[in-house]
């Protein structure tokens, strides 16, 4: 069981640290760990540094969607707890709002008592660099997201349009070729968003860009939560885009994203899962997950911030440099995926890894990006 502890935070910022002396049971995922060349593994945190700067713990602030989401904050969290039970002390907040976020990354820099704070969501750029330039000689880290070229700040983005591109690839062939039982045969998918921002629209146009790359004429339906953390809302809009014929929607959205789940199971259809391995949640209706090796990013640069080699600045790993950067994982799902569709994953894979034409990042831009490299001929 986790301890509460109750953080002070300027301009009366309400939260709670859930203290992480003991390890909580979170999510399992397989996601891969091969992130060597996102950030070099260190053998354990050096005593004579953390002792000299008194930094020996570290942070780690969720998005407001917080634990418990089964995606993104609970893949983060479990480089977290790998790093306690090697014996790191971690703390773990989870703010309610964006709003909150600055004042609590200030409240921890203030303590002097972290190696390293990690925000998580593209959401969080702005608050870390205002916070991370106030607090040079504190290390910060930001997933999902680049601030550019600041000393005390790694921004990473892992993977994100590549990850997105498989999975639409993937969703584009199971609608085409899958023989999904409950398969409505209307050519049509969905990808449901969490915030309509950046970030989420890159989610949207790199999903939609791999399902036309593979199956040109298939429909892609999208919508955005407007939330992290609102299931019903994610459920509500599953719901219509199974009614409007989609076999299949892609789960971009969090905690909200339970509810794509949960609509999934409700009207016998299919959901992918993102960033943590969902599959064992509704396994009829769960046909596989897409997984980044955030956790393993976020252990090798706690550790390097404890030995004292942690370097800033912008971390934007792609599956060109590192092609098990990003995963689809089948595991613990009961549909059944045709040879033929993993067969066709691989060349996919290939073509992602050879990176001759950047991956759309906004949906105003699939249209031209396929017409520069055509479709799939696999």
């Amino acid at each position: 069981m986790k301890k509460v502890l109750s953080l002070l935070l300027a301009a009366a910022v309400s939260m709670s640290v859930l203290l992480a002396g003991c390890s909580s049971a979170g999510t399992e995922s397989s996601a891969a760990s091969g992130t060597e060349s996102a950030a070099a593994s260190s053998e354990g945190a050096s005593e004579e540094t953390t002792e000299a700067s008194g930094k020996s713990k570290i942070a780690y602030v969720t998005g407001t969607g917080g634990l418990g989401d089964k995606a993104f904050n609970d893949l983060g969290n479990k480089g977290i707890q790998q790093l306690e039970s090697e014996g790191i002390e971690c703390d773990v907040v989870e703010p309610k709002a964006i709003a909150e976020l600055e004042g609590i990354l200030r409240n921890l820099a203030d303590t002097e008592s972290y190696a390293l704070i990690v925000a998580m969501g593209g959401d969080a750029v702005d608050s870390i660099t205002r916070v991370a330039n106030d607090y040079p000689e504190q290390n910060f880290m930001v997933m999902d997201g680049l601030a550019g070229d600041i000393e005390n700040l790694r921004s990473v983005m892992l993977s994100q349009t590549d990850e997105c591109f498989l999975v639409g690839a993937f969703a584009g062939l199971m609608e085409l070729e899958g023989n999904l039982p409950n398969s409505q045969g209307q050519n049509t998918i969905g990808v449901v968003g969490g915030m309509d921002i950046p970030l989420i629209r890159s989610v949207v146009a790199a999903y939609t860009a791999g399902a036309k790359y593979v199956n040109p004429d298939c429909e892609v339906l999208s919508a955005y939560v407007g939330s992290w953390s609102d299931p019903n809302k994610g459920a509500e809009l599953t719901t219509s885009m199974y009614s409007q014929g989609a076999s299949i929607v892609f789960n971009g959205a969090g905690a909200s994203g339970m509810g794509c789940i949960e609509a999934a199971q409700q009207e016998g259809l299919y959901v992918i899962g993102y960033d943590g391995n969902q599959n064992s949640l509704a396994p009829d209706n769960v046909i596989g997950s897409g997984i980044r090796g955030l956790d393993a990013v976020i252990v090798s640069s706690a550790k390097e911030a404890l030995d004292g080699t942690f370097t800033g600045g912008d971390m934007n790993v792609t599956m060109a440099d590192n092609p098990d950067a990003s995963q689809l994982e089948f595991s613990e799902t009961n549909v059944e995926i045709p040879d033929s569709v993993t067969e066709k994953l691989e060349k996919i894979k290939e073509f992602l890894i050879a990176a001759e034409v950047a991956i759309p990042e906004d949906p105003a831009d699939v249209d031209a990006y396929l017409e520069q490299v055509g479709t799939f001929e696999g």
